[in-house]
């Protein structure tokens, strides 16, 4: 009995289920013929007119073709591939290309090589480190040599001193024997600042020609006027007199900013039967 039972479940259940399958013979083949239709439409040529339409509606007017420019200027050269470091980028920012670009040209007209750039930059992170005066020179070291690379203005003589003028004084340029009345900031190469007379509070005076002075700090304050401002590099070899404990020692350029505030002559005078003074006046 339950056997047959069974079989009587079974036969309604699949009775059920196929009359259930064929109430909806419509509604798949409906689909069929729209999914046919659809597929028979996008397979159909565009006739010209829709065609142009189709097209306006896929591409965006421009600005120009809404001025009456013509729309295909004709082949577009690529632009040359601008090369940057990841350091160079600011993290979450959008690299500067511009910026990139008048750096290379800044290096192409410096003449520098890629090794130089480098040394530049990384000289720069030191000086801004250390609160260096803009326009201050590189100092690229090459085993025991050192190459200065400046930036424009920077005079460099004969002699291997070098200077940039940024204000030039008035009057005639000091001479051996008259003295001189000045402020100075001196730097490391690193452009870190050594010595300086603004700390002090108080301007030097020195007279000319007694070998008080580093020799090129002299030269270069006879070469300037009462009221001027110049920066002055000053090579070793117009640096300190060089001793044995530093004979083999990589020697150190300097860097002064020297501001020549007055210019005085100077001449002995009899003080007594046998002394003298020498005194100086504007």
């Amino acid at each position: 009995a339950a056997s047959a039972r069974d079989d009587v479940a079974h036969a309604h259940h699949h009775h059920h289920h196929h009359r259930a399958a064929t109430d909806r013979p419509v509604d798949w083949r409906s689909r069929v013929a729209a999914v046919g239709a659809a597929l028979a439409l996008a397979c159909t040529p565009l006739t010209p007119a829709l065609a142009d339409d189709a097209a306006d509606l896929a591409a965006p007017v421009t600005d120009a073709e809404e001025a009456g420019a013509p729309s295909n200027p004709g082949p577009v050269d690529e632009p040359e591939p601008v090369e940057m470091a990841f350091d160079d980028v600011e993290v979450g920012q959008a690299p500067d290309i511009d910026a990139q670009l008048a750096r290379d040209a800044a290096q192409k007209s410096a003449g520098l090589t890629d090794l130089d750039q480098k040394a530049v930059d990384n000289n720069l992170k030191i000086k801004q480190y250390n609160n260096a005066p803009a326009d201050f020179p590189t100092f690229v070291r090459e085993g025991y040599d050192v190459r200065v690379i400046t930036p424009t203005g920077y005079v460099t003589q004969d002699d291997g001193l070098v200077y940039k003028d940024f204000k030039v004084g008035e009057g005639k340029l000091p001479e051996d024997g008259q003295e001189v009345t000045f402020n100075y900031v001196a730097y490391n190469e690193n452009g870190g600042t050594i010595d300086s007379t603004y700390r002090k509070g108080v301007p030097a005076s020195t007279r000319l020609g007694i070998n008080g002075m580093i020799p090129g700090f002299e030269e270069a304050l006879k070469g300037m006027r009462a009221g001027g401002s110049r920066r002055v590099v000053v090579p070793p070899e117009l640096g300190p007199p060089v001793g044995p404990a530093t004979f083999f020692s990589s020697k150190q350029w300097e860097v002064f900013d020297i501001e020549l505030i007055k210019v005085k002559s100077c001449e002995r005078q009899q003080t007594g039967f046998m002394t003298s003074t020498v005194v100086c006046t504007d």
